[in-house]
């Protein structure tokens, strides 16, 4: 059985054996504690970044991979989010070698926030992160855009929603599972947005931060078990003009893929 079989065959398992007992089906796209009793997520990040300023250009490259537990329960503010890398390694690699740090003093660390039904998280707590493995992976911000959101009302297939930011998530052709016996609902997003941050630079030098960022993914959903897998890519294009004590426009262009998928056999918390 290939790689791609068998985690096919773990899905249609964990859900023919919660048929019957799955939320209501015409209630549409939601999350739900029962989804994330403990959920396990294998994660796999890839980042490359270009940046320009004068004459002078850095490509850099970056990656993460890991087994993310999610333990979720109801609260009056949605979910209460529980979450913490039971495995992890990241990598780093520029034109001086290649970093990639021993993150043993990081795992099981925990991210404590609030998941709204539809997919916001509110952060409460972060793990602490190791100087040597901060300086290499930004592992902070992980939970505040790990699940992906889902439209608030409950689309056809083939219609589509839009938020007030410009981000349009539609309903595209279901799946079936492999036990026939289910449909795998799938969403496909785009967004493009601006944020302007004014960032410190030194302690008598803060700049602004113009940036564009254009996303799109992909998300399989299981009414009876929720989230089942997603890909997103990003590509971030920052500039800072010239001014302000800035002598040289500096730009630079992030481009990400990510890619996250259930993990049923893996699943269960051990700490």
């Amino acid at each position: 059985m290939t790689g791609r079989a068998a985690l096919l065959a773990g899905w249609g398992a964990a859900i023919a054996a919660t048929l019957g007992a799955g939320p209501d089906q015409s209630a549409g796209g939601r999350y739900r504690s029962a989804h994330l009793r403990c959920a396990g997520f294998a994660e796999t990040v890839r980042t490359r970044i270009r940046g320009e300023s004068g004459g002078a250009t850095v490509a850099d490259q970056a990656g993460r991979d890991g087994l993310l537990v999610v333990r979720a329960r109801d609260s009056i503010d949605g979910l209460a989010i529980e979450a913490w890398y039971d495995s992890l390694a990241v990598w780093r690699a520029t034109d001086t070698g290649r970093e990639s740090p021993d993150v043993e003093g990081f795992l099981g660390g925990r991210y404590r926030g609030w998941l709204s039904l539809t997919g916001e998280y509110r952060g409460r707590a972060v793990p602490f992160v190791p100087e040597e493995v901060g300086d290499v992976a930004d592992l902070s911000p992980v939970m505040k855009e790990f699940f992906p959101l889902l439209p608030p009302i409950d689309l056809a297939v083939g219609r589509e929603w839009r938020d007030p930011t410009g981000l349009e998530i539609r309903r595209v052709a279901d799946q079936r599972d492999v036990t026939g016996r289910e449909t795998i609902r799938r969403y496909q997003w785009n967004g493009v947005r601006r944020v302007a941050d004014r960032t410190e630079v030194t302690d008598s030098l803060a700049v602004t931060v113009d940036q564009l960022i254009r996303e799109r993914g992909e998300l399989q959903w299981s009414m009876a078990m929720g989230p089942l897998s997603w890909t997103r890519h990003l590509v971030i294009t920052a500039r800072i003009p010239a001014r302000g004590g800035v002598r040289q426009t500096v730009t630079s262009m992030i481009e990400q893929d990510v890619t996250v998928v259930r993990r049923f056999d893996l699943e269960g918390c051990r700490r």
